[in-house]
């Protein structure tokens, strides 16, 4: 189901799905990120509990709920976004009201804990969300001019648009690094929709109804975060595995974008590659790299959008032909 691409003057609700703004040691970041959306044009305003801690940072399931559906009713709302990942976004799908998502579509924005979330609106409504930045992600004080421009970029979008890698991405720190080429690992081209996102989240929908059905062409997007320390490497193969044995996944999937590892996550290039190579994808196209994950910059890709993935030895291409 297609969205309106959003002009000047248009509304972005922000909501707190997962961690809310109590948990939060300064608003500053925030405020930032704000700041930035008005910029374009846009009219930021928030939910009514994203301030809200009822327990773990973040709002009662219910309240969280509330804002999500109170935000797709509002037909002054043209997009909505997440204040920022955290853990318990899955709590709020059983309170989701479908109907009004259905009659109101818009797209949702943001990562980590929000991949459960994108995935389940386009399982339950075909509405095409956005793997994108968090609120909080675009009030980074480094590498945010290209999150932003991407971001924009996809929120107007009337033409395909060719994404291309940054120049440089950071962490928390002001310290940049020089982006390095995205790696191919096989070489190939395909086109599908793209499904996935962080793979840590993205299979909690597993065995619910809120997991997309692979009965069509797609391209996965896997990314993981560094919260299982040295470990990382063995809960990502695992993990990926697990959503490679679902059904229909090794007959439809036309391709595999892999983000950019945090450097505490200790997943070299050598590791990942052999990771890959463990899980006998066939001959289609495999990049990794990409941004798109636990760093900054990052790229904004539509959940349930359709992209052209040409993978030979250089450049790679990557076509957005739909959002």
């Amino acid at each position: 189901m297609s969205t309106v691409p959003l002009k000047p003057g248009d509304e972005i609700r922000i909501i707190a799905p997962s961690i809310g703004m109590q948990a939060k040691k300064t608003t500053t970041s925030i405020e930032r990120a704000q700041r930035r959306l008005e910029s374009l044009g846009y009219k930021v305003t928030f939910g009514k509990h994203v301030k809200s801690d009822f327990h773990l940072g973040t709002a009662r399931a219910t309240d969280r709920a509330r804002d999500l559906n109170r935000a797709f009713a509002d037909t002054k709302v043209k997009a909505i976004m997440a204040l920022t990942g955290g853990w318990s976004a899955n709590e709020v799908l059983p309170l989701i009201d479908w109907d009004i998502i259905k009659a109101n579509p818009k797209p949702l924005i943001g990562y980590s804990d929000i991949t459960v979330l994108l995935n389940a609106l386009y399982a339950k409504t075909g509405i095409k969300s956005y793997l994108g930045p968090n609120l909080g992600t675009l009030g980074k004080e480094i590498s945010w001019q290209y999150t932003l421009d991407n971001l924009q970029a996809v929120l107007t979008q009337t033409q395909p648009i060719q994404l291309r890698r940054s120049k440089q991405w950071g962490m928390r720190s002001k310290q940049q690094f020089t982006t390095r080429a995205w790696k191919v690992l096989q070489t190939g081209e395909a086109e599908g929709i793209l499904l996935g996102g962080n793979i840590g989240t993205f299979y909690l929908l597993q065995g619910t109804p809120y997991q997309p059905q692979f009965n069509q062409p797609f391209i996965l997007l896997a990314e993981d975060d560094d919260e299982s320390g040295t470990f990382t490497a063995r809960e990502f193969s695992r993990r990926l595995e697990s959503v490679l044995q679902l059904p229909g996944v090794r007959a439809n999937m036309q391709g595999l974008l892999v983000g950019r590892f945090q450097p505490s996550s200790k997943v070299s290039g050598t590791i990942l590659a052999s990771i890959l190579d463990s899980k006998q994808l066939g001959d289609i196209p495999i990049v990794t790299g990409v941004d798109f994950g636990h760093t900054v910059p990052m790229l904004t890709l539509p959940i349930g959008g359709t992209i052209r993935l040409s993978a030979q030895s250089a450049p790679i291409s990557l076509e957005l032909l739909s959002s």
